[in-house]
């Protein structure tokens, strides 16, 4: 199984991806919605999705809207990542009921998302 990362900004997409694969999980990364949808389209392996929430080529809240109607399954392991302070931001976000998660984030936050999606109980460093 693997985690679609979707980020606009390859360093945080490169931190994401390596420590994700650090600690034994696949991880397709992508920058923007298009490409998220395509892999998507594509692989039938993804467990769970983190979504930047502003990309360059739309939102990570459309894109989940996306998830959800074309793989309702997946919609449930989905989080959200982001860099607002802005706590009215995260009303539409608390809304679909995902997971999120606050820039600067913890690796081991992102690892533990991502090990509950994937039902790994440790999720230590392999």
């Amino acid at each position: 199984m693997a985690i679609l990362h979707v980020e606009d900004q390859a360093v945080i997409r490169e931190v994401v991806s390596r420590a994700l694969e650090v600690h034994g999980f696949e991880v397709a990364s992508v920058d923007g919605v298009g490409a998220a949808k395509r892999v998507l389209e594509e692989r039938s392996d993804i467990a769970g999705v983190l979504l930047d929430v502003r990309l360059r080529d739309g939102s990570g809240l459309e894109l989940y809207e996306w998830i959800a109607a074309h793989y309702p399954a997946l919609a449930g392991r989905v989080g959200f990542l982001t860099g607002s302070a802005d706590t009215e931001a995260f009303q539409p976000l608390l809304a679909v009921g995902c997971q999120i998660i606050k820039k600067p984030f913890e690796i081991v936050e992102l690892v533990r998302v991502v090990a509950e999606w994937e039902g790994v109980a440790d999720f230590g460093p392999r």
